[in-house]
């Protein structure tokens, strides 16, 4: 728990991620307390953040570390194995997420997002896209707001599927409060994260932010529903930049709902109308739920299923395949849809 300590006090002090990376993974977390303030302006550090960093014996830690026991919340450090590879890829991902739940957030994830005031066409499309992508295998991630978000989460969960919420807001300060009702549901089935400290607000300039971290996690973006000014066009703003796929439901043109999806279509986001669409552009076979035989492998998935009773690293099973890499994450890609096999940390595949 020690580095953790340094990982928490960075993070009530609030500084990001860029501005520390390279002075932390040559020197380590500790060094940089060791500091004067001198050396931290060196570094870029604002005077602000460099007396805090100066000050950190006074901050509220010792709270934060009682209400994150007390609550059996996980802290998830950006040097942890486990922390999220996607995530860790953005320019700029959270310094640790706060992590309610028992989920592998390694596993293939898809965002769905969507405005607030959602059409019933609109909640029934989320709902729909939630349940059928969380049969195959996918964790479906969303931001906990009310409409479409909730329809996501619930969906999921109906299934029986793994979902994961993502909080504006620290977890003394659970917002939306009416989804208190199915947090349990969740953290069952998945989790509820969040980079933000404890006692943090849902101020509105909290789910901007938040937002980067749903597409982060992804591997794509679905957006159901969003006026012209929606926050799931930030969301698909931020999968964009992060080069994630952005997919939008196609919608009436004379309603506000459609404004968003429609204005997202014409730059370019992929138009979907069945999660075969969405299945297609991520390079995975679709197969009909409706086929209750079991699929014959092809001959590369045995191979890879054969040299996967032991972990394997990804350059380990290129070379032993002596396949493409495209054509080799296509092929990981089905498998673990179809839960046969699991990534692991450090692109390390098993089967289950």
């Amino acid at each position: 728990m020690e580095d953790k300590v340094y990982w928490i006090a960075l993070n009530l002090i609030g500084i990001s991620w860029p501005k520390i990376k390279k002075f932390i993974e040559m020197e380590g977390i500790k060094e940089l307390f060791n500091l004067r303030i001198e050396e931290l302006l060196s570094l870029g550090i604002s005077k602000n953040l460099a007396e805090k960093i100066v000050k950190w014996e006074e901050l509220p830690i010792k709270e934060e570390i009682e209400y994150i026991k007390k609550e059996g919340i996980n802290i998830l450090t950006i040097d942890d194995p486990l922390y999220p590879y996607l995530l860790k890829e953005i320019f700029d991902p959270p310094i640790l997420l706060y992590v309610k739940g028992n989920v592998n957030l390694n596993q293939i994830s898809i965002s769905i997002v969507g405005t607030r005031n959602p059409s019933i066409y609109g909640l029934k499309m989320a709902e729909k896209f939630a349940s059928e992508l969380a049969s195959l295998g996918f964790i479906i991630v969303s931001g906990l707001a009310r409409g479409i978000d909730t329809a996501c989460h619930t969906g999921a969960l109906r299934v029986g599927g793994k979902t994961v919420g993502v909080l504006g807001s620290g977890f003394k300060n659970f917002y939306p409060p009416e989804n208190k009702k199915i947090e349990n549901e969740i953290i069952k089935n998945g989790a509820i994260i969040t980079e933000f400290p404890s006692n943090t607000l849902p101020t509105k300039y909290n789910f901007p932010k938040r937002n980067r971290i749903i597409s982060g996690l992804s591997k794509g973006v679905i957006v159901i529903e969003a006026g012209p000014k929606s926050g799931a066009l930030i969301t698909a703003n931020f999968a964009l930049e992060q080069g994630r796929d952005v997919f939008a439901l196609p919608g009436r043109i004379d309603t506000l709902y459609s404004k968003g999806t429609n204005k997202l279509l014409k730059e370019g986001a992929i138009l979907v109308e069945n999660i075969e669409d969405i299945l297609t552009s991520l390079n995975i076979k679709f197969e009909k739920k409706e086929k209750k035989e079991i699929e014959v492998e092809t001959e590369i998935e045995k191979k890879i299923l054969s040299l996967l009773e032991q972990p394997l690293q990804l350059e380990e099973i290129l070379i032993k395949t002596g396949i493409s890499t495209s054509l080799l994450f296509s092929f990981l890609t089905k498998l673990q849809i179809k839960g046969i096999i699991e990534e692991l940390p450090g692109k390390i595949y098993r089967k289950k």
